[in-house]
C-alpha cells in the first residue's frame, strides 16, 4: 500500500472515531441529560406526612425529580430539575410539588437540600432566616 493511501486511511478512521464519540456524547447529553437541584420557594406547607412546596423553574424543563432524606431529626427534600434545551428565555415558572413522607413531619427540621450546596448559599430562597414550614394555624 502507498504511503498516501495509509494516510488517507487513517485521517478517515481517525475522523470516523471522532464523529462517533461526538454522536454518542450528544445522544447521552440528550437521553441522560444534567439534573441540577434547585431550591424552592420557602415556606412549604405541611399536612402531616404530606409536605407541598412550589419551585422556580425553567419553562424549558424536560423533567423534575424529588429526592427525600429523612431521619430522627430532620428531613431533607431536594429538587432537581433536567433541562435539555440550549435556548430557552430566563423567566422562571413555578411548579408545585406534593411529597409524601414516611412519616409525619412533626418537630422534626425541614430542610432544602439545595441549599446545602455552596452554589446556592447566597440564592434568595436560602439562607438562615428563611423559614421552611408554614406557620401551622392555632
Amino acid at each position: 500500500m502507498s504511503r498516501w493511501l495509509q494516510r488517507g486511511v487513517t485521517r478517515r478512521a481517525v475522523l470516523g472515531a471522532a464523529l462517533t464519540l461526538v454522536v454518542l456524547g450528544a445522544a447521552g447529553w440528550y437521553f441522560f441529560g444534567q439534573s441540577e437541584p434547585t431550591p424552592w420557594n420557602k415556606p412549604a406547607t405541611v399536612d402531616g406526612a404530606i409536605v407541598r412546596l412550589t419551585y422556580t423553574g425553567s419553562e424549558c424543563q424536560d423533567s423534575a425529580e424529588v429526592e427525600v432524606d429523612e431521619d430522627s431529626s430532620r428531613v431533607v427534600i431536594t429538587v432537581k430539575e433536567t433541562v435539555r434545551a440550549r435556548s430557552c428565555n430566563d423567566v422562571g415558572v413555578p411548579y408545585d410539588v406534593e411529597v409524601r413522607l414516611d412519616a409525619p413531619l412533626s418537630d422534626r427540621e425541614l430542610v432544602d437540600g439545595a441549599c446545602q450546596i455552596p452554589e446556592y448559599e447566597g440564592d434568595v430562597e436560602c439562607g438562615p432566616s428563611k423559614v421552611t414550614v408554614e406557620p401551622s394555624e392555632s
